[in-house]
């Protein structure tokens, strides 16, 4: 169940990406594609509050305060989280800043030995750090934009950090007070935040069908890593599995003819060796 989950997931995360990548490119500003997602992940997590009422006794709902802050804390991390990731995808090349967001799956490891005093042993630790490797080698490409290196390396740092608290958080608290309970609230809060935004354009029709599908699929995806979290507890593992979304985004490309997938195919193939060096052993742990 976590294996396929995640690995659909990672799929799914390719997949929609490519859309929301030809919406931009069609007229859709990264606004109008953050904020359709925000609320796509919103609306694809709140029906999980109704599950308990049908299955009370396989889901686990049990509101407490603890949990509560922690989902809010959570939702407001996804949110600035999000926002980090846009700035320093707009700074830099992928070959920059996606490596750099790959830094999450060893935060995550960090922060729930620190955090949540949770036994991570080397299995895990080394399967992490080779997931890092694997990500700057899949990623490397030429940087048009060295002047923003700097900002996108601070941007996609600030993201990681958030996106390995919110994991965390997941891990700690949704297991006790239910995901039924913890994931509405945490999305519920991401999508109240999201007029912080501001206002945009609205996408130019040509660019609206891609935007429906890109990001129906990315809003769906991104609840459902979160609710393996919160069923199974296995926060290094799922990001770890999780982290072939990249071979996917290497594939699309190439197949798409972008990305420069095809020239750094050497240093790729290494890094897709790597990724899959960190998934067995975190398979065999």
């Amino acid at each position: 169940m976590i294996t396929l989950g995640a690995l659909g997931a990672a799929l799914l995360y390719a997949l929609g990406y490519l859309e929301l990548k030809d919406s931009i490119h069609h007229g859709a500003t990264s606004k109008r594609v953050n904020i359709f997602s925000n609320y796509v992940m919103a609306a694809w997590s709140v029906p999980l509050a109704l599950i308990p009422l049908i299955f009370p006794k396989q889901f686990l709902f049990h509101p407490n305060w603890p949990a509560t802050l922690a989902a809010i804390g959570a939702g407001a991390s996804l949110f600035i989280g999000r926002i980090c990731t846009v700035k320093a995808l707009a700074k830099a090349d992928l070959s920059i800043s996606a490596p750099l967001l790959g830094m999450k799956t060893v935060l995550v490891a960090l922060f729930s030995i620190l955090l949540l005093h949770t036994p991570v042993g080397w299995h895990l630790m080394t399967a992490a750090v080779l997931t890092v490797a694997a990500l700057t080698l899949l990623q490397i490409g030429p940087d048009h934009n060295k002047h923003h290196r700097r900002a996108a390396v601070g941007w996609a740092i600030g993201a990681s950090i958030l996106f390995a608290l919110v994991d965390v958080l997941t891990q700690g608290y949704a297991r006790t007070s239910g995901v039924a309970f913890f994931q509405p609230v945490m999305f519920v809060v991401l999508a109240a935040m999201t007029p912080l935004l501001g206002s945009t354009p609205p996408a130019p029709p040509v660019a609206k069908k891609r935007l429906f599908i890109g990001g129906a699929v990315i809003g769906f995806q991104a609840p459902l890593v979160i609710m393996l979290i919160g069923l199974f507890g296995q926060a290094t593992l799922i990001n770890i599995l999780y982290a072939t979304r990249t071979i996917w985004s290497v594939a699309v490309d190439a197949w798409k003819g972008e990305g420069n997938a095809r020239e750094y195919w050497v240093a790729r193939s290494l890094g897709a060796l790597l990724l899959l060096a960190a998934i067995i052993l975190a398979l065999v742990k």
